[in-house]
């Protein structure tokens, strides 16, 4: 039986973290001020992360966008004003306690590997009220998130396995056979250009007797005239 050495990312420890992320967001001009949110996109870019013993250290941020209703006009109780957005970054920072897979230790040679970075609750609080055409509106938001961010801890090892030699000789017989079935098809092409050339060259021949011909016709033709 022969060896053979692989190597391979094994999973050395995971773990999973949240964080309270809070920001307060004026709306000033030449945005107009929130009358009512209408939707809120939002997701979370992890920027970097790196292992130190027993945690992974990271920076994110949340990329939010608010869509939210104004006020432009009011008549008769009816409320007119265009669609605004207001988008904005929330940065943030920690780390993740890493709980090891068996005996491991987490070292900082291993490597992390985001799993999962998502909002996973939030709440939006509208303050700081003021009067636009007789209704309410707001130029403050206060943002309040919880981040659930998630990592695994990958070591890079290598391991010893064994090698079956039926296996191996399967093998070598199915690139000798493929290697001779490549030679078959480069002959087969190759007598293919050889005919083609071989026909080629007859044509040839088969004109310069014609006009050989017609040389001697053309000829015999002006003596018997004359």
């Amino acid at each position: 039986m022969k060896k053979k050495v692989l190597q391979v990312p094994v999973i050395i420890g995971k773990g999973s973290g949240q964080f309270f992320v809070e920001k307060d967001v004026m709306i000033s001009p030449p945005s107009p001020p929130i009358f009512k949110i209408e939707e809120i996109d939002k997701k979370v870019i992890v920027t970097d992360f790196s292992v130190i013993p027993g945690k992974v250290i990271f920076n994110a941020y949340i990329w939010k966008n608010v869509i939210y209703k104004t006020v432009e006009d009011v008549c008769d109780g009816i409320v007119n004003g265009p669609i605004f957005h207001s988008t904005f970054k929330i940065p943030f920072g920690g780390f993740v306690e890493i709980h090891p897979i068996g005996c491991e230790c987490i070292r900082e040679s291993d490597i992390a590997e985001l799993l999962e970075a998502f909002v996973e609750g939030e709440k939006d609080f509208l303050h700081c009220e003021t009067c636009v055409k007789g209704e309410k509106v707001f130029t403050h938001l206060l943002e309040k998130d919880v981040v659930k961010i998630v990592f695994k801890v990958v070591r890079i090892e290598h391991v010893e396995v064994c090698c079956d030699e039926e296996e191996e000789e399967k093998d070598r017989c199915e690139e000798k056979h493929e290697k001779k079935e490549e030679k078959h098809e480069k002959k087969c092409e190759y007598e293919e250009k050889k005919e083609k050339k071989e026909e080629k060259c007859e044509d040839k021949r088969y004109d310069c007797r014609g006009d050989y011909y017609a040389n001697c016709r053309g000829e015999r033709f002006y003596h018997l005239k004359g």
